[in-house]
């Protein structure tokens, strides 16, 4: 059983990989806020505010529950999908590791678009 002592040193490289992580997160957050903002200006042009933010958080929401969905299957799958690819020799270039980071980048995005959705609304006065 792993000791929950907090007194134990963290290893450079877990540091070092914790902050890449919390990089490459803030920074696909900065572009899904920045697509939630976008989308909302846009639908304002062809609907009302309520609409427009409405219909930008609901896209942004979309995007975060495919991310999160696929990423758990990956996580959970991807070790049996690239056994399967092995034993029927079948050359994709599907991989575990790709699949994961593709959907961290999908979770990410739409956590910010959703995000800046409701800040649209909220700053609309919706």
């Amino acid at each position: 059983m792993p000791s929950t002592d907090s007194s134990l040193p963290v290893s450079p490289a877990r540091l070092e990989r914790a902050r890449r992580l919390v990089v490459a997160a803030a920074r696909w957050v900065a572009v899904g806020a920045v697509l939630g903002a976008v989308v909302s200006l846009a639908l304002l042009t062809v609907w009302t505010s309520r609409t427009a933010t409405d219909t930008a958080f609901a896209l942004g929401a979309l995007v975060l529950g495919f991310g999160v969905t696929a990423w758990s299957t990956a996580v959970g799958l991807g070790r049996t999908i690239e056994g399967m690819q092995d034993h029927l020799d079948v050359s994709s270039g599907w991989t575990e590791a790709s699949a994961r980071e593709a959907f961290f980048v999908l979770s990410w995005t739409g956590t910010g678009w959703v995000v800046a959705a409701a800040a649209s609304s909220i700053l609309l006065g919706v």
